[in-house]
């Protein structure tokens, strides 16, 4: 099971860190799992380089595009996806900071409908992966 971790990055930052994506990696992987003198710093920092996610208008955008679809499930702020076919499980958790895509895939479903427009940085803190969506083939 893979848990990637989806950050909407500001446009001034992305700049910067465009062309380096380890060195976010390591600077975000040190902000969710900051040592506990390091808590506070680290809070602040996460606001000056990320764009909270409009919880609102993102539901209702996956809402409506799966909705009809016989595999799909929406409770609360979670989506869920579980197709019989491609054995693909996976859950879309949309918070203010972040999304959450729980999924035994490596590139579930839910990521193919986030916008690409953002300067989205994907991340899974277990497997040391990470990308800019707009990247992702």
């Amino acid at each position: 099971m893979r848990k990637f971790y989806c950050f909407k990055i500001k446009e001034d930052y992305y700049k910067l860190v465009n062309n380096r994506p380890k060195e976010l990696y390591l600077i975000i992987h040190n902000l969710y799992h900051p040592e506990e003198y390091k808590i506070n710093p680290a809070i602040n920092f996460i606001k000056e380089i990320r764009v909270p996610f409009n919880k609102e208008i993102l539901n209702d955008n996956l809402y409506n595009y799966y909705q009809d679809k016989y595999n799909y499930i929406k409770v609360n702020n979670t989506h869920q996806i579980n197709d019989y076919f491609t054995k693909e499980r996976s859950s879309l958790t949309v918070y203010n900071n972040f999304l959450l895509i729980e999924t035994n895939t490596n590139f579930p479903t839910f990521l193919k409908h986030i916008s690409k427009k953002e300067k989205i940085f994907v991340v899974d803190f277990k497997n040391q992966d990470y990308f800019w969506l707009h990247e992702y083939k």
